[in-house]
């Protein structure tokens, strides 16, 4: 995304990022101002509130560039939106140091903290930490998942470790659509008002989705892919949200926080049965490995 001649406009999630061109500082008052009426119709357009400046490419700036800022930050800032610079040079620092505006936009040292300050880490750094760390036990899930089933050939993963009981491919799969289950349950319980969440029975998922012919690496992605897009909505949501209900078919009313708290320990629970397989399938392998 990019109209701008002396400024490169991107968005970044729900971010509006500028960067600074070089020989920006030498543009005329007039050519700034035009770029500004582009920038701002576009930041309406796609409605962010959120806006980046990336100093790094401009050695030096004068009073326009430092107009068109300020008039940014007051569009952003009178919807309760945010603003920070970031890559300053050493001269551009000073300039915004005489002229006060250190005092008025955060300044960073790079893009990446920028991001950050704008970005779901600073929501998810007012969290209460029971919930920092619930947060966390949901994203550790995935890559726990695939080292406990990694090593395991295509035959073993199918042979049950016991007659009767699921095969490691069986457990990885039915992980995978509760996973999928799960996701749309707290979407909904965010999006509608005490939404009806509909149970599902494991074992006829089971019986009726042909767990044997489905493929562990599609699986493990999966459930990769679906725990990054949940987490990603779940760090923009204030505490209270986590309050949010939903009611169960069978368990009646359950909030955000409980679901949240189910799915995350659904493959640490899980990863016990199969490291149990691991043992029956290698016997003395696994602890070497």
């Amino acid at each position: 995304m990019s109209f701008c001649q002396m400024i490169h406009t991107e968005a970044v999630d729900d971010m509006m990022l500028l960067e600074l061109r070089p020989g920006v500082s030498s543009l005329a008052d007039q050519n700034v101002l035009n770029e500004l009426e582009g920038i701002r119709n576009l930041r309406r357009e796609i409605g962010c509130h959120k806006l980046i400046i990336d100093l790094g490419e401009a050695s030096f700036f004068g009073s326009s560039m430092l107009e068109l800022i300020r008039i940014l930050w007051n569009d952003v800032s009178s919807c309760g939106g945010k603003l920070v610079l970031c890559n300053p040079s050493p001269v551009g620092r000073e300039v915004l140091a005489v002229s006060k505006f250190d005092c008025l936009w955060p300044i960073t040292d790079t893009r990446d903290k920028a991001l950050a300050l704008l970005g779901a880490a600073s929501n998810v750094a007012a969290w209460p930490i029971n919930l920092q760390e619930l947060i966390a036990k949901y994203d550790r899930g995935p890559a726990q998942l695939r080292e406990a089933v990694s090593g395991l050939s295509s035959i073993q993963l199918r042979i049950p470790a016991t007659p009767g009981a699921w095969s490691v491919l069986q457990i990885v799969c039915h992980i995978a659509d509760f996973e999928l289950v799960y996701a749309d349950r707290m979407k909904r319980v965010v999006a509608e008002d005490r939404p009806t969440l509909f149970g599902g029975d494991p074992d006829v998922f089971a019986a009726k989705l042909a767990y044997a012919q489905r493929n562990l690496e599609e699986e493990l992605d999966v459930i990769a892919s679906v725990r990054r897009e949940v987490s990603r909505f779940l760090k923009t949501l204030a505490v209270n949200d986590f309050e949010r209900n939903g009611q169960h078919s069978a368990d009646g009313p359950l909030s955000l926080m409980r679901l949240l708290e189910r799915i995350a320990g659904h493959i640490p629970h899980h990863i016990e049965f199969i490291e149990g397989k691991r043992k029956t399938l290698l016997g003395p392998q696994f602890d070497s490995k």
